[in-house]
């Protein structure tokens, strides 16, 4: 059973850290993976303990996510609105790239990110210019967010590693 439970978490791990470019579910994948391994070895190994500070990493990664791509607007001088057409257009992007065997997610959420701020910021100023930083603002701030959700995700692998080296000293 301790075999399985070790085979899963290590698919969860590669699988979330792909996902990490794809979607933004990929730090929960890690999480999901890391519960069933626990579940599996009666919480012997990963602890209630270990599974909250990866839960903290996990909620702090989607706060982060949001704040990146606010950060990136603002940063190139996007208005609010502008900030919140970039969030509500990345996730209307990812939803309909996803529809392209999820290839197309990538793609799909950052033109999503770069439209939503661009014809919001178009819209309200009428200037091509600001809206063209506005929207590339944005996609800055998600690469951004990727790199921190890497950040966060190696984070959570150290922890899962230590604890399941610890016990297998081979």
């Amino acid at each position: 059973m301790e075999l399985l439970a070790l085979v899963i978490l290590t698919v969860s791990i590669l699988v979330g850290f792909l996902a990490i470019f794809f979607t933004t579910f990929g730090t929960l994948i890690i999480i999901i993976g890391s519960l069933l391994y626990s579940a599996m070895t009666d919480f012997s190994i990963l602890t209630i303990k270990h599974l909250v500070v990866l839960l903290t990493l996990y909620l702090c990664g989607e706060v982060l996510e949001y704040v990146f791509i606010i950060i990136g607007a603002k940063k190139f001088g996007a208005s609010n609105a502008a900030v919140v057409g970039a969030l509500f257009g990345g996730i209307i992007g990812a939803v309909l790239g996803s529809v392209i065997l999820g290839v197309g997610l990538i793609l799909g959420t950052f033109l999503g990110i770069f439209f939503g701020a661009f014809l919001v910021e178009w819209s309200i100023h009428k200037d091509t210019i600001k809206s063209l930083r506005a929207g590339a603002g944005g996609v800055l701030g998600r690469l951004g967010s990727i790199a921190a959700k890497v950040v966060i995700a190696l984070v959570m692998l150290a922890i899962i590693c230590l604890q399941v080296f610890k016990l297998h000293s081979f």
